[in-house]
């Protein structure tokens, strides 16, 4: 129950006073409900069997006033509590959606389940949250019910009550196994419901390999394991859910029942009335279905409290990108950046890259070359911050990244990726991504100088025009001008290009790196390239094994040292 007051209440908080009417209203319902046994019996002895017109008349009119103050009541009470439970459900999703984007890519890269998994806490793990607080209202009304009746079975006949009682042992004893149970099959079925949602995510995102390999049956039957595992996971909670009501309340109507086998003898020896005997009875009603609700509640409560553990290891995860405590900004009148003993590996595990140093003056190009796995990408990856380094540092002048605001770090970067990532949106919002402030310079200029304008303008509605999911409506090569093009719009002083002309056919290629040759001009650029023939310009070219930098040069001097560059570069003119 900790975990309730640690992560839930500092959301409820703000609506601590709605809780006390809440509450208030609760104590008010349960207290008038507690009065219907008294009413009965004053209605069957006094105005039936003693034939009291008056109070048979006023008694039932009570009766019908009394439920319609319940009526309003409950209205305000169930109203608020609900409320709330979807507030916080969404405070929720906000707060986990602001951690998702502040987490780094080591983060994303170790998750089982992906982002399906991810999605799935999104959106049912915080359900399940938002189910158990719409259930706390019974939680907060039924156990004054429960105290109220118990109290008027106790002033009624209290020989009676404790044998009635002998049943609540029992009863929490089955509440409590039930409980725990449902705790270790809640977590297994959080999972299918992830792994569920990790392979419809998958279908839709590769729909086109998919298809493509003839992969549906085995998508198909993926998702039907899946759902499988999940049916079996929901059987064992519901069974458990659904074993609770019954068994409590045979053993409570077998307890009933040897009580009124008491009732008739007391009654045949004018021990008892019969509005003594309605009143127990309409009492231990309201016992019954109050201890049914709060088991209820109690089952919902625990599942909450499953999804909120499972909610915790992500919101109190550490993998993410800290902010320095008094950040500065990102220098004006920089001169160089330092790769400082720069040395990275993954979760402790062999160096992607080892202790780099490297300085790089403003307004050089620089290239990185190299085989796949070299650390290429890694090196402008923690330039980003998108990993923090395992050793040493990155300065710009003489102050570190860790050091300068963030945003303000990266709003001095642009990227440009050969893993091109759209927005559902309109051309023109996509291109504005890059810079959605002060912009430098028009949309249609920045396509023009990534060489989109053409293409652009043969679209149904031009720049308005929308790409669809992951901007599927257009080929590969324009989708990567769109992405050259908002790195123009953004105009950072620092540009890195990650294979950015990999997508591109022979004649795009050649419009485009003219733009990325104007768009270089003046700035400091990283050009990772496997294409050797695309940066042959580059002021220097660095060439990189297994994490270290193993040559560096212009091409030419790199070409008369006969070594790693020499060897790549004959290769890729023998192909």
């Amino acid at each position: 129950m900790n975990i309730i007051i640690e992560r839930l209440w500092p959301e409820i908080r703000p609506f601590k006073w709605k809780l006390l009417l809440v509450m208030l209203l609760g104590i008010a319902i349960s207290g008038l409900k507690s009065t219907l046994p008294k009413l009965m019996q004053v209605l069957s002895d006094d105005g039936w069997k003693d034939g009291n017109e008056q109070i048979a008349l006023y008694v039932p009119v009570a009766i019908a006033v009394m439920w319609l103050f319940i009526s309003v009541f409950r209205y305000f009470h169930l109203f608020w509590m609900k409320y709330i439970g979807d507030v916080v459900a969404v405070s929720l999703r906000r707060k986990l959606m602001d951690k998702y984007l502040r987490l780094n890519l080591s983060f994303f890269q170790q998750v089982e389940r992906g982002s399906g998994g991810l999605i799935s806490r999104m959106l049912n793990d915080i359900q399940q949250v938002q189910e158990g607080i719409g259930k706390l209202a019974d939680l907060v009304r039924e156990p004054f019910l429960f105290v109220f009746s118990a109290a008027y079975l106790i002033y009624l006949d209290w020989k009676l009550f404790l044998f009635l009682s002998l049943s609540m042992p029992v009863i929490a004893k089955i509440t409590k196994s039930l409980t725990k149970s449902l705790r270790k099959y809640g977590h297994k079925n959080q999972e299918s419901v992830e792994d569920l949602t990790k392979t419809l995510k998958e279908g839709l995102d590769g729909a086109r390999i998919v298809q493509s390999f003839n992969l549906q049956k085995f998508m198909h039957d993926r998702f039907n394991q899946q759902a499988d595992e999940y049916l079996t996971t929901r059987k064992k909670i519901i069974s458990r859910e659904e074993t609770a009501g019954p068994v409590t309340e045979s053993i409570f109507v077998m307890t009933l029942a040897a009580i009124l086998v008491y009732i008739g003898g007391e009654i045949s020896k004018d021990q008892m009335t019969v509005g003594h005997v309605l009143s127990f009875i309409t009492a231990t009603g309201l016992i019954s279905d109050s201890g049914r609700k709060v088991q209820q509640g109690f089952v919902k409560v625990q599942q909450a409290i499953v999804a909120l553990e499972r909610l915790s290891f992500i919101m109190d995860n550490p993998s993410e990108v800290p902010q320095a405590k008094n950040p500065v900004p990102f220098p004006k009148d920089w001169s160089q950046i330092e790769f400082k003993n720069l040395s990275f590996s993954f979760d402790g595990k062999e160096k992607v890259l080892n202790n780099i140093n490297l300085t790089v003056k403003r307004g050089e190009t620089v290239a990185l070359v190299g085989m796949s796995g070299s650390g290429k990408s890694t090196l402008v990856n923690l330039l980003q911050r998108f990993y923090e380094p395992s050793e040493g540092d990155i300065l710009i002048d003489s102050i570190s990244v860790k050091e300068i605001d963030l945003y303000d770090l990266r709003k001095n970067l642009s990227l440009v990726s050969q893993d091109v990532f759209l927005f559902a949106d309109s051309i023109e919002k996509n291109i504005q991504a890059g810079r959605l402030e002060d912009p430098q310079i028009s949309v249609e200029k920045a396509a023009s100088l990534a060489h989109a304008t053409k293409f652009i303008e043969n679209t149904p509605e031009g720049y308005k025009t929308r790409l669809g999911d992951l901007g599927n409506r257009l080929s590969g090569g324009e989708k990567q001008r769109i992405s050259i093009a908002r790195a123009f719009y953004k105009d950072s002083p620092i540009l890195i290009l990650d294979e950015a002309t990999s997508a591109l056919d022979s004649e795009s290629e050649k419009e485009v790196q003219a733009g990325l040759n104007q768009l270089m001009q003046g700035r400091t650029a990283f050009v990772i390239a496997h294409r050797l023939s695309t940066i042959v310009n580059a002021d220097r070219i660095l060439v990189m094994q297994k994490g270290e930098i193993k040559e560096q040069g212009d091409h030419k001097n790199l070409l008369e040292q006969n070594g790693l560059y020499t060897s790549l570069y004959d290769l890729q003119r023998s192909m």
